[in-house]
């Protein structure tokens, strides 16, 4: 963490991404993407779709669903996510205790994502995790300006594309080895830093 310490004149804003950052949304995506194949009649590769969470839902599922039905499938993934996908969500490890930590210093934090904000918020609500502030329907470099326009001192994720938002805001990216990029792609992208949860960062007073 950068300068969480109760006595930095300056509080951090520290920003995390949400899929398997914050939150292990795997077994919630799966369980929507077998409501949308059921439903629907697609033929969806469930486990090709989970092992790339990051990008965009609606990205993601043009690959497999035809265009012409594809508001469909959206709308249907998100119903079930938001609503008995709920209770598949966990928090990554070390998640809590890195947000109340957080808090407790006087810093804040804030989600940047590409969930929609609805279905960010249902999520975090759902794990009992708070947040200060949270943005939603970002991806990449769409998210350096909301790290800039909030004062983001450095951005947690799992994803190269969460190190290249970072690297384009100029702030550290720091990666977590909790999504399916290793360290040596984390680093490629522009993380100063890798951990293996978030629990690694408790105790880190300065990067």
């Amino acid at each position: 963490m950068a300068n969480v310490n109760p006595r930095s004149p300056r509080p951090p804003v520290i920003g995390f991404d949400l899929d398997l950052t914050l939150i292990d949304t795997r077994e919630a995506t799966a369980h929507a993407l077998r409501t949308v194949n059921k439903e629907l009649g697609e033929r969806i590769d469930v486990d090709a779709f989970v092992s790339r969470l990051g990008p965009p839902i609606r990205g993601e599922l043009r690959q497999w669903v035809p265009e012409v039905r594809l508001d469909a499938a959206v709308a249907a993934f998100r119903a079930t996510f938001t609503g008995t996908g709920l209770r598949y969500l966990r928090p990554g490890p070390g998640a809590t205790d890195i947000l109340q930590a957080l808090s407790r210093a006087g810093g804040r934090s804030i989600v940047i994502t590409s969930r929609r904000p609805f279905v960010a918020r249902a999520a975090l609500e759902a794990t009992g995790l708070r947040a200060a502030m949270l943005v939603g329907g970002l991806t990449g470099i769409e998210k350096a300006p909301a790290m800039i326009g909030n004062g983001v001192a450095a951005y947690v994720g799992d994803h190269a594309l969460d190190m290249l938002g970072a690297a384009a805001a100029g702030i550290p990216g720091i990666g977590v080895l909790t999504g399916a990029h290793d360290e040596a792609e984390l680093r490629t992208a522009g993380a100063c830093l890798v951990v293996s949860t978030l629990t690694d960062l408790l105790g880190i007073s300065r990067l």
